[in-house]
């Protein structure tokens, strides 16, 4: 009796496990094409977030479950002004210009077990934002300064990225809410693991 209880320690203390013993085994999942994501940048980053968190096992094929995903909404508001300037002058003008977008975005997922077609979570919609500012890119005061010799320079060389016109800020946020929509569905998805 004593030898096996010493057996028995020496196993476990040396991280034999029995076979069928393993309950922290990683769930396979595939995330098919997702739904408006053209570029592939939200499966990219949902990737990414599972595989480093070691949620699950991701896989291109085949896993256990399949995370099922669709963006249904992608909207772009202005929520910053300034007032606009007469170039000639620099007095303000009455109308105003956008300064600041907030982009946000909103993602519906269901988790599917893969051999029984069973809906085993969803579905369920996630959204995030992101904020950004910009320059206007018709006015000649935001995009450039006049030196003492009178040479007109561009801002936009001397801003090392961190001005952009409205468009390629817009482009820039793709990355910054992917990302949060794919660490919301994470997440979510640590109570299904």
């Amino acid at each position: 009796m004593r030898y096996r209880f010493l057996v028995l320690l020496l196993f476990a203390s040396c991280g034999y496990h029995f076979e069928g013993s393993e309950k922290n085994a990683q769930t396979t999942l595939s995330i098919p094409y997702i739904k408006g994501d053209g570029q592939g940048i939200l499966n990219t980053e949902l990737v990414k977030v599972l595989s480093s968190a070691h949620l699950f096992d991701y896989v291109q094929n085949g896993g256990a479950l399949t995370l099922e995903a669709s963006l249904i909404a992608d909207g772009d508001d202005r929520i910053g002004f300034r007032f606009d300037r007469d170039p000639a002058t620099g007095k303000r003008r009455d109308n105003i210009v956008g300064t600041e977008n907030r982009r946000s975005m909103s993602v519906q997922i269901q988790l599917i077990d893969t051999y029984t077609q069973k809906v085993v979570f969803g579905p369920q919609v996630i959204s995030a934002t992101a904020d950004y500012d910009y320059v206007d890119e018709n006015s000649i005061r935001d995009l450039a300064f006049i030196t003492p010799p009178g040479t007109p320079v561009t801002v936009l060389n001397f801003s090392l990225g961190q001005l952009d016109s409205v468009d390629g800020a817009h482009d820039d946020s793709d990355r910054v809410v992917y990302r949060q929509l794919a660490q919301k569905i994470a997440d979510i998805l640590v109570q299904y693991r």
